[in-house]
């Protein structure tokens, strides 16, 4: 299983990278953009020249938030590290684990779905609190 997970890894950390690079060269166009616009504008202080600068600069900082969260989770963990503190697994790792160890799907584990006077089937929000107040029942006898 640790095989899996270690092949898994260096895809997804490739993926990162290149989504940071990706992100680093659009803000740097747009920052290469508004100081064009510095140069080849003639009155920088006027409708146009502060769209053509603050729109950029709101772009390109929104671009550049992707890899300083990367950036600042990395040193984060290795302050955890320094600490000796124990590095929680996230959520959804905790869900994919969860799933992977269970063998029946959860979609069998449901009760049949309930029925109306007619024959109709009931929503499944009906059957989800059906199922619910059965098992609370079931455990107080």
């Amino acid at each position: 299983m640790s095989a899996i997970a270690n092949t898994e890894r260096p895809p997804m950390q490739k993926e990162q990278r290149l989504l940071n690079l990706i992100c680093v060269i659009a803000a740097l166009g747009l920052f290469a953009f508004v100081g064009y616009n510095f140069l080849a504008a003639g009155a920088v202080i006027s409708t146009d020249g502060l769209f053509f600068t603050v729109v950029p600069i709101v772009i390109a900082l929104a671009f550049l938030a992707v890899p300083a969260q990367e950036i600042l989770t990395r040193q984060l963990e290795k302050r955890r590290i320094a600490r000796g503190e124990t590095v929680k697994p996230t959520a959804a790792a905790q869900k994919q684990a969860a799933r992977a160890a269970s063998t029946v799907p959860p979609a069998l584990k449901l009760p049949p779905a309930l029925k109306d006077a007619r024959g109709r089937a009931l929503p499944p929000d009906v059957n989800r609190m059906m199922a619910e107040m059965s098992r609370t029942e079931g455990g107080k006898q």
